[in-house]
């Protein structure tokens, strides 16, 4: 009887902690270890905060969603609520091609300096 107590004790208390957490804790964890370096420890807190993080996600995408006008969200709301999400991926790469194309730009005008200051100075009879 009393071992049914603390069992019914012991499952309240593991309750209460699953409901301050958006999703079960087991499953964002073995989602985490999938991407991380095995035999590092995953400290508690992170574990807590990626799970909070997540829900708030979900409910930004899920107000997004909510924006739809229609009676029922589709796939097409889905993925007009996550694409700002999914571009930033793209922004980092669009940043890094940019940085690539100034660089270009500016070797390209320094190049063009030189064969201006060459010719000019060519003209001038200065060289």
């Amino acid at each position: 009887m009393e071992d049914e107590q603390k069992m019914h004790m012991d499952g309240d208390i593991n309750q209460a902690e699953d409901d301050s957490l958006p999703f079960p804790r087991a499953r964002v964890v073995n989602l985490m270890r999938g991407h991380i370096t095995e035999g590092k420890q995953i400290r508690s807190e992170v574990k807590d905060a990626l799970n909070l993080w997540l829900g708030n996600l979900l409910g930004k995408v899920a107000k997004e969603m909510n924006k739809s006008p229609y009676g029922s969200i589709g796939i097409a709301d889905f993925q007009r609520a996550v694409n700002p999400y999914d571009q930033i991926s793209n922004l980092v790469k669009d940043e890094k091609r940019l940085h690539v194309s100034l660089e270009k730009l500016k070797a390209d005008a320094d190049q063009i300096q030189r064969d201006m200051r060459r010719f000019f100075d060519q003209i001038k009879g200065s060289e």
